[in-house]
């Protein structure tokens, strides 16, 4: 299956040559497979121009893509960006996946770092019991909060891929009271090196966009 793929992460991953591993994997071996990585200059770039540039600049590099992999490092669940990239993925209709980095090692130290958070974790979406709107929420020093950089949208099935239908089956399977459904709830994260992301990276994405039919 054709699909491009837009990867999230921790800027400090790159340095340490993990997004890289990902990004030489097979799966961009197949013809129809493509990536879009925004780049460290222009990120920077873009940074010194505010959050209005910031956020322009992930929205314009999710057009045209259908998958978001969010590379998990030891710190990617605190970078801000990486949130909103995961939120406005959602919006926006990709499927989403998690892909632990932690057991590959660094290029110049060869060593293992403590396996991160998992930002899926962190970010929940709020139903109120008519599902006019959804609002997003991430969790901060052990509290829910509403999502600053992207608070609310309607409630449109055209906007994203898990609206009224599965949320209110996950809601009437789990009987959540308050409402709200975290990202791991929804979407699934592997691990890089056990669960040999070399080969299998690809079939991540095809099943994550089934998943994402299934649930239209």
């Amino acid at each position: 299956m054709a699909r491009t793929t837009f990867f999230s992460f921790h800027y400090k991953d790159v340095e340490s040559f993990r997004v890289n591993v990902v990004r030489n994997s097979s799966m961009f071996k197949k013809p129809g497979d493509t990536s879009k990585v925004i780049d460290g200059s222009i990120w920077e770039e873009a940074e010194l121009k505010g959050d209005a540039a910031l956020i322009r600049l992930v929205n314009e590099n999710l057009v045209g893509t259908s998958v978001t992999a969010v590379l998990i490092g030891t710190e990617t669940h605190s970078r801000r960006w990486v949130k909103y990239e995961l939120v406005k993925s959602f919006v926006s209709g990709n499927a989403i996946l998690g892909v632990n980095l932690n057991r590959i090692r660094e290029r110049e130290t060869s060593s293992i770092t403590p396996k991160g958070l998992n930002p899926l974790d962190r970010l929940a979406i709020y139903v109120p019991d008519d599902y006019r709107t959804l609002t997003f929420l991430e969790l901060v020093n052990g509290r829910w909060q509403t999502f600053a950089l992207l608070p609310q949208v309607l409630n449109r099935k055209s906007n994203s891929i898990y609206f009224e239908k599965s949320l209110r089956a996950y809601l009437g399977m789990v009987g959540d009271q308050d409402r709200k459904i975290r990202f791991s709830a929804l979407f699934d994260t592997f691990c890089w090196k056990t669960d040999d992301g070399y080969n299998n990276l690809a079939s991540w994405a095809e099943d994550a966009l089934a998943k994402k039919t299934h649930q239209l």
